[in-house]
């Protein structure tokens, strides 16, 4: 029997960001039945070494810099100087067997073309080295200019399985190659299964809102001065309207410094909520478990609320929302143009449909962790499993 490593990097996740942690542990968790597996990540500012190092996880030499990429030049160097960096726990893009790629939202026209392209180079020195580069499931698009259209289509030529969350992001895909090959397949997100050890036991029932800085965030939208007006003021609205109906109000930050400036503007306004603050994502998904209900900005929060039966209106700032809700039959409560207004509705169809939602979620979430099992069945067969 061999007892070579195998090592996978996981890219696209951090730790700052609840929805990128919990992509890494879910990813984590399905890599277990992969035999002799290693853990490889790339620094980053929201990837600390102290925290990739608690994970036993190598550390990939990389360097990009806008259009100058010299990953793969790295893993030519002679292999005395490799060796040398292997002793300080690093290692080259050639050491690495395999890419699980769980960026959840970073392919499009919104996002740099650099990173596309590099991507796409990266995406064919895999498969010309016979590697597989796993897209996990994930949005994609919209792909307007003839360039990002070219560079996905380089990855769609070579990765070896691309899982799409949603069929507007299928659609995306389509409009770069068509039609599709047969390894791009939809298939919901993957945090779904993840269960926190308990969810907390509260004195009183508590409905948990989730800010999104991205929501309102310039760099998103050109109007986000006026979207910055309206969303304060429909989140200070939601507070006071579950305050009066009997909840108590918890501000979860569900991101990082961003978030919690706007859990703050929100409190400050709405003087009966209370921030939360948690590090670890699966006591963050627990504490939102164990909510009434909730509102969520934040793409994983709303997940985390939905996997657990919790009712949950979303609000939106991309087609991964709507798409996503659709998932668990809740698309009637996805917002796209947030008010206190729409929000106020929403809310009030929402309370007085809670039992009935909560008995539906948990019989649709059962549904979609079958296709997750399904998905890591098709990843299996790239890797190398007992």
């Amino acid at each position: 029997m061999s007892h070579k490593p195998y090592r996978i990097e996981i890219k696209g996740v951090q730790f700052r960001n609840k929805g990128a942690y919990l992509m890494l542990l879910a990813c984590l968790q399905g890599l277990q039945p992969v035999r002799n597996m290693e853990l490889v990540l790339s620094p980053g500012p929201n990837l600390p070494y102290p925290e990739r190092a608690r994970l036993g996880a190598w550390q990939k030499l990389a360097f990009r810099r806008k259009s100058l990429d010299l990953t793969g030049w790295i893993s030519r160097l002679p292999g005395p100087c490799i060796r040398l960096f292997n002793r300080y726990g690093m290692v080259t893009e050639r050491q690495v067997d395999a890419v699980l790629e769980a960026s959840g939202f970073a392919y499009g026209d919104q996002w740099p073309l650099q990173f596309l392209q590099n991507t796409a180079r990266e995406v064919e020195r895999f498969a010309k080295a016979g590697k597989p580069f796993i897209f996990m499931p994930q949005a994609f698009g919209p792909f307007k200019s003839e360039a990002s259209k070219t560079a996905m289509r380089t990855i769609i030529q070579h990765a070896r399985l691309i899982f799409v969350r949603d069929a507007v992001s299928k659609q995306h895909l389509e409009s770069c190659l068509s039609p599709l090959p047969a390894h791009v397949i939809q298939s919901p997100d993957f945090t779904i299964g993840l269960t926190p050890e308990a969810v907390p036991k509260a004195d009183a029932p508590y409905a948990a809102l989730i800010p999104n800085n991205k929501v309102i965030s310039p760099f998103h939208h050109a109007n986000a001065n006026q979207l910055k007006d309206d969303y304060l003021a429909a989140f200070v609205q939601a507070a006071e309207q579950l305050h009066q109906a009997g909840y108590q109000v918890k501000l979860v930050n569900h991101e990082g410094k961003e978030d919690a400036e706007l859990c703050q503007h929100i409190q400050a306004r709405a003087q009966h909520a209370e921030v939360i603050e948690m590090e670890d994502p699966l006591a963050v998904k627990a504490y939102i478990g164990g909510a009434s209900l909730v509102v969520s900005s934040r793409f994983h929060g709303a997940i985390n609320a939905l996997s657990q039966g919790v009712p949950c209106i979303a609000t939106s700032w991309s087609h991964k929302y709507r798409q996503m809700m659709q998932d668990f039959g809740m698309e009637e409560y996805c917002i796209e143009t947030l008010t206190p207004g729409s929000l106020q509705r929403s809310m009030t169809q929402l309370l007085a449909n809670q039992q009935a939602i909560t008995a539906q979620l948990k019989q649709t979430k059962e549904a979609l962790h079958q296709q997750n099992l399904q998905m890591w069945q098709r990843i299996y067969q790239q890797l190398p499993v007992n």
